[in-house]
């Protein structure tokens, strides 16, 4: 486990062994160390302490390493594809969920989706949140408080607690990287390097939350540049301009565009909500691309970054609810 980097003039990474500790010099470090669910005590749900209260993480563990089922009839809360997915898990290890609950009025993950919980038997309460959870040395119950202000106990052995993604960045903090604000993950060039030019980032650790093929294919891409990196083929760092979610945007990764060609080839944004528009990206007062489009906030917006190469001041990715007459390039909604 790699629990120090030191940035110095040799870099080096302080590592915790079974053997003790051992130090390791690098020439370039790529952090991959992804995402962890926002669990109870983050989310501020009060009540009992009892066993069958976790997370995603921890269900898949209990299936498919130590092949236990930690409950049988949990309540769900959440609405994102791993939430979804874990209607599957329960599916396994012989559960079967008595309410899938969801704070928004509308689903996180697309509506579309939301037919596996119907086809399951498995109701999902929109506008509800957890306020009380019940039990002494086991779940007994939980209280939902609805939007209308209504409470009801709905019982239960169980609660899973899924999405709210968060990268895990505690090294790179510690390392005196730049974090943005807005994903919560490490501010990154177009080719993956951080604030710190000698460590790179891939994966989710940038961006909450992608499937793991997407953080698979944004690894290969990254060990490419490093590879370039260290055969000297990279532009300099220096001098880059800014990419900034204006409104309507939640995030822009990367954050930083460097003069040169090469890099990822697409920027990645996220909505903030539902939005209907056109997303427009403004650099020096200009509008230099837009793109008529429907989005929501866990669907990903790839711009292309050919597009955005002749900016000279930095950019900002904004929603315009009018439409727009200006030239118009290729982002896309996955």
């Amino acid at each position: 486990t790699v629990v120090a980097i030191d940035t110095g003039e040799r870099m080096v990474a302080t590592c915790a062994t079974g053997e003790g500790i051992v130090r390791i010099s690098a020439k370039r470090i790529i952090l991959a160390t992804g995402v962890r669910e926002m669990p109870r005590a983050a989310r501020l749900v009060s009540g009992d302490r009892p066993l069958g209260v976790l997370n995603t993480g921890a269900l898949q563990a209990y299936a498919y390493l130590e092949h236990l089922a930690p409950f049988r009839r949990p309540v769900i809360v959440g609405t994102e594809l791993v939430s979804l997915s874990s209607l599957l898990t329960c599916r396994k290890i012989g559960a079967r969920p008595v309410a899938m609950v969801e704070a928004n009025a509308k689903p996180t993950t697309r509506r579309l989706f939301m037919a596996l919980p119907r086809l399951l038997g498995v109701p999902v309460h929109y506008g509800a949140r957890i306020t009380d959870i019940k039990g002494k040395n086991r779940v007994e119950a939980v209280t939902l408080s609805h939007a209308d202000g209504t409470l009801e106990d709905v019982e239960c052995d169980g609660v899973l607690f899924t999405g709210r993604f968060t990268p895990e960045v505690p090294l790179a903090r510690a390392a005196g990287l730049d974090i943005d604000s807005r994903t919560g993950g490490p501010a990154i060039d177009q080719f993956g390097r951080t604030s710190e030019p000698r460590i790179f980032a891939a994966g989710n650790v940038l961006h909450p939350v992608e499937t793991a093929g997407w953080s698979w294919r944004e690894g290969v891409r990254v060990a490419d540049f490093v590879a370039a990196d260290l055969g000297g083929w990279l532009p300099s760092p220096k001098n880059a301009i800014t990419l900034k979610p204006g409104d309507g945007v939640r995030y822009v990764v990367p954050q930083r565009l460097v003069r040169g060609n090469g890099g990822l080839p697409q920027i990645q944004l996220r909505a903030s909500d539902e939005v209907s528009g056109v997303l427009v990206a403004h650099s020096g007062g200009q509008q230099i691309t837009s793109q008529a489009m429907t989005s929501g906030p866990e669907r990903r917006i790839l711009a292309p970054l050919a597009a955005l190469r002749k900016a000279d001041a930095d950019i900002t990715f904004s929603f315009d609810n009018r439409r727009s007459t200006a030239s118009r390039n290729d982002a896309t909604c996955v």
